[in-house]
């Protein structure tokens, strides 16, 4: 074994939530070392929507929207999901996706694009790439640990085979739903084990001529030989069908690229397309979360936390919060101003967000059965009726709409997105006018505000590295002094926000909010008889306690 390698942090997975977990330490300073089997990231598509949540993240931590824009698939193309027979075949029903079409003021300065993973990947790895701060080694695999008294000491195998000793404060899982870290903790996984399995068809083809009059991100197909689902994550040439098998009776290998390009020419509809088989795998539906996201100095983010159905793209997008969240933890004890036991506040804030994106993904895949029920895809092989047929049934066609008008809520998840409390257990309703909250524990509500005479988001006067202190107009803010990094932002010197925005912001009867570096708001400070005790006692506070649920 060589001489052993010393860092503040191991990073197990170079995914997106390892990679947000590597910048997200370095605005702290802290150095980081992301290590990963693979020589380099997949080249699957897999998960294809950042939400805006996601984007606020990835934007307080100083990643260009603007540079994942110009990689994700056009709003054009990708802002309905379609059922149809075939994909050239008649349709049975759309939805808008994600509001993406809509032109209302929604209450997010970065509405949810659709960007095949590995593009995404490329944006983080190239700002990655270019922080002193973080090491990145790979094609090197993590094997073991060991809980030492003042950290973790893991054993991991280089490019060339040989072993070395990593010794590191903290260890960070972000390795996977078959995560290594998490399975040589002993934590279980709770939850809906894999009820079906599925193989994904990742290929190449131009089908703009198929679908030019119906774009759309997502396409059901019903047919009942060929059902299955396509993403269409750029119609000139990069496409996937997950086509539903049954794994007691049917081996992958069996999908051999004549089989699968014999698949997608049914479900297609047409034979005579040009089609080239990149790659295919096996995966499993299943929704679990782990019952711990912690074991002394080890820690699990993303996957290796949580696996949900694909039904609401919140796999990825939750993993990044995770992220998020625990950094700037790991960073006040490593810094000295956080109180050890913060640390125990990772689980209970996000585990319930785990559970409630796993909950929501679970009833979304459950409701697809109705379409599926209702447009025959479930019946004994050849008693399907045609698609011709269903339509001039109008008893069966009004069913098939009604089956298609239930996923409504599946393709609007945006109270989930951004409606993320730590102070709250229960999901916020979907169908609420209004899923911002002002109140302890909720993200920093969005509004358009100006600031140094431009419009801007009121996210935009957040810190991603210190806490905020936002004060209301004409509040005396006595001098004083505190070890947690603060920075103070004055209604009327720093931002100018209408009496309409201050209500959204809590501000109508707080004189100053206190808001985390991970944007959730610590505190909220009512009194007018404002000391420099009572200023130093809530930052002393915010870092050493968890935010209570209600």
């Amino acid at each position: 074994m060589t001489e052993s390698i010393k860092t503040n942090v191991l990073i197990v997975g170079a995914g997106p939530s390892g990679m947000t977990m590597a910048l997200a330490l370095a605005r702290f300073g802290i150095s980081s070392t992301v290590i990963d089997r693979r020589e380099s990231n997949l080249p699957q598509p897999r998960a294809h929507a950042l939400n805006p949540r996601t984007l606020e993240i990835f934007s307080s931590l100083g990643i260009s929207i603007d540079e994942l824009k110009a990689k994700a698939t056009p709003v054009e193309e990708s802002c309905w999901v379609r059922f149809t027979d075939t994909l050239s075949g008649g349709e049975y029903g759309k939805l808008p996706y994600e509001r993406m079409h809509a032109d209302e003021n929604l209450p997010t300065p970065w509405p949810l694009f659709n960007i095949a993973q590995p593009a995404a990947e490329e944006v983080l790895q190239s700002h990655v790439d270019a922080e002193k701060l973080i090491k990145v080694l790979r094609p090197w695999e993590w094997k073991s640990c060991e809980h030492q008294t003042d950290g973790v000491e893991s054993v991991v195998i280089d490019d060339k085979g040989q072993e070395h000793r990593v010794l590191s404060r903290y260890l960070i899982g972000a390795d996977g739903a078959g995560s290594p870290v998490r399975e040589s903790q002993g934590i279980a996984m709770k939850g809906m084990g894999i009820v079906h399995d599925f193989v994904m068809i990742h290929f190449k083809a131009d089908l703009t001529e198929v679908v030019k009059d119906k774009p759309a991100i997502l396409y059901w197909t019903m047919k009942q030989d060929c059902s299955g689902t396509f993403i269409a994550f750029d119609q000139r040439e990069n496409w996937v069908f997950m086509y539903p098998y049954d794994n007691a009776d049917t081996d992958i290998s069996s999908f051999t690229e004549s089989r699968c390009r014999e698949v997608l020419y049914k479900a297609i509809g047409r034979s005579d397309i040009d089609i080239q088989i990149l790659s295919n795998g096996s995966w499993g539906l299943g929704s679990q979360v782990a019952e711990a996201y912690r074991n002394q100095n080890v820690f699990l983010v993303g996957d290796s936390a949580h696996r949900y159905p694909p039904t609401g793209g919140l796999g990825l997008n939750t993993g990044v919060g995770d992220a998020h969240n625990l950094a700037w933890k790991i960073a006040g004890v490593l810094h000295g101003w956080a109180w050890p036991g913060l640390l125990d506040s990772y689980h209970p804030e996000r585990e319930h967000v785990a559970q409630n994106n796993a909950d929501f993904s679970t009833e979304n895949a459950g409701k697809l059965f109705s379409v599926m029920l209702a447009t025959g895809s479930l019946m004994p092989e050849g008693m399907q009726p045609s698609f011709e047929a269903l339509q001039g049934d109008s008893s069966r066609w009004a069913e098939i709409q009604k089956g298609i008008e239930e996923q409504r809520d599946h393709f609007d998840g945006l109270a989930l997105q951004i409606g993320q409390h730590y102070g709250r257990k229960n999901a916020p309703d979907l169908r609420a006018e209004s899923f911002q909250f002002s109140d302890v524990g909720a993200r920093f509500p969005h509004t358009w505000l100006s600031i140094d005479g431009q419009q801007a988001s009121s996210l935009d006067l957040l810190s991603a590295n210190r806490f905020s202190l936002i004060v209301r107009k004409g509040v005396a803010l006595p001098d004083f002094n505190s070890e947690v990094p603060y920075q103070t932002v004055i209604e009327g010197n720093n931002f100018i926000a209408s009496d309409e925005d201050l209500p959204m912001l809590g501000m109508d009867e707080a004189n100053i909010v206190i808001v985390r570096p991970d944007g959730h708001i610590a505190d909220r400070i009512l009194t007018d008889a404002i000391t420099a005790a009572m200023l130093e006692g809530a930052l002393s506070d915010a870092v050493a306690k968890f935010l209570a649920f209600d």
